[in-house]
C-alpha cells in the first residue's frame, strides 16, 4: 500500500512540474511576443525590461494618437478656411512628435509660398537634427503637407523640441 500511495504523490509531483513548465514556457512566448511588438533596442532585454519599454512605447503611442487627434481637428479647421479674391487661406498648422532621439514634423499650409522648405530644414539643422526623409503632398492645389523626418546629431544631446516648435512656429507665421 505504501508503494502506490507513494507512486501517487509521484505522480501528482510530475504533473505540477509539467504544469509549471508550460505556465513558463508560456509566459516567455508572451513576452517574446511583446518584446516582437516594440522597436528594436540595441541590447537584449530582460523580462522587467521589456514589460518596462512596453509601457513607456504605450504611453509615447497614447501622446502620438492625441497629436494626431489635434492635427485632424486642426486641418478640419483649415477646411472651413475663408475664401479670398486669391483663393483659399489656410493657416499653417505644425505639428511635432519627439520619439526619443526621432523628431517628426508635419506641417500643413496653403499654396502662398510664404516660406521656403529649405528655410524648414535649416531650422532643424541649426537646433542639432539630421534630416532623414522629406515628403510633399500636394492637395487639389490648396493645400501641401511636408512631412519632415531627422534624428539627433548626438543622441545624448538630443533636439530641443519646445525651441524647434518656436522657431518654425515664427517662420511661418
Amino acid at each position: 500500500m505504501d508503494t502506490g500511495a507513494a507512486s501517487g504523490s509521484s505522480s501528482s509531483k510530475i504533473n505540477r512540474t509539467l504544469v509549471e513548465k508550460e505556465r513558463r514556457m508560456r509566459l516567455r512566448n508572451l513576452y517574446s511576443q511583446l518584446s516582437s511588438l516594440l522597436p528594436p533596442q540595441p541590447r537584449k532585454m530582460s523580462t522587467h525590461d521589456v514589460l518596462e519599454q512596453a509601457t513607456l512605447y504605450i504611453n509615447q503611442l497614447r501622446k502620438r494618437v492625441e497629436e494626431l487627434k489635434q492635427m485632424k481637428l486642426q486641418l478640419q479647421e483649415c477646411e472651413g478656411a475663408t475664401e479670398t479674391t486669391s483663393g483659399p487661406t489656410i493657416s499653417p498648422v505644425i505639428n511635432i512628435s519627439d520619439l526619443d532621439s526621432t523628431l517628426e514634423v508635419n506641417l500643413i499650409t496653403g499654396w502662398d509660398g510664404k516660406f521656403k522648405l529649405s528655410d524648414i530644414i535649416k531650422v532643424l539643422m541649426e537646433e542639432g537634427a539630421e534630416v532623414k526623409t522629406v515628403a510633399a503632398n500636394h492637395n487639389a492645389g490648396d493645400r501641401t503637407i511636408y512631412s519632415i523626418c531627422c534624428r539627433a546629431i548626438n543622441s545624448r544631446i538630443g533636439i530641443a523640441t519646445s525651441r524647434v516648435q518656436e522657431r518654425l512656429q515664427d517662420l511661418i507665421s
